[in-house]
């Protein structure tokens, strides 16, 4: 459940973020006849159609009538996944898992915006709970994509990822490594 209660939680709390940049007090100003349509050429322009997607979840799942059924819901199971992790730290130190399901897509490859959202399935649980999180790289696949190895701790426990993440590079030299670009 995590991957979708993400993509309501995010794309609500971008949408929030996101409203003060009006070109009127931050960031871009594109000029317009009024303010309306100042505002309306302000966000054409200064935001890429991802960001603009995620707006409009956003905008709508924090909507009158749509709050409680998807926001509210979503925030419930953010608290489940967070109280899983802090089960699981109650056994082990660090959780250990790929960075990503896949090997890596070249880019330009994936357009579909949901395919390229399934990548994030292991990563978004510790984003979405607050836990410290790192990915370091673990090697190439056949194709000479790299691969990823993400290390999770315990809440505010930033000082053992890191830790492990630095041992792990001193072990291997993976992080030296790059992939060949043609």
């Amino acid at each position: 459940h995590a991957l979708a209660t993400y993509y309501v939680i995010a794309p609500a709390e971008a949408s929030s973020n996101l409203a003060r940049y009006d070109g009127v007090k931050y960031g871009l100003r594109v000029p317009g006849h009024d303010l309306i349509d100042m505002e309306s050429k302000t966000r054409a322009a200064g935001f890429g159609a991802e960001v603009k997607r995620r707006i409009m979840l956003g905008t709508y799942v924090l909507s009158a009538g749509y709050y409680d059924a998807y926001y509210g819901q979503a925030q419930k199971v953010r608290t489940l996944v967070r109280r899983d992790f802090d089960a699981a730290f109650g056994r082990v130190d660090l959780i250990v898992a790929p960075t990503t399901p896949n090997v890596p897509f070249r880019r330009g490859e994936k357009a579909d915006p949901i395919a390229m959202y399934l990548n994030d399935v292991f990563t978004i649980p510790a984003d979405m709970s607050g836990v410290p999180a790192v990915s370091v790289p673990c090697g190439f696949t056949a194709s000479g994509l790299p691969i990823g190895l993400q290390l999770i701790g315990r809440v505010l426990d930033e000082a053992t990822v890191l830790r492990a993440a630095r041992a792990y590079e001193r072990a291997t030299d993976w992080h030296t490594r790059r992939p060949e670009l043609s």
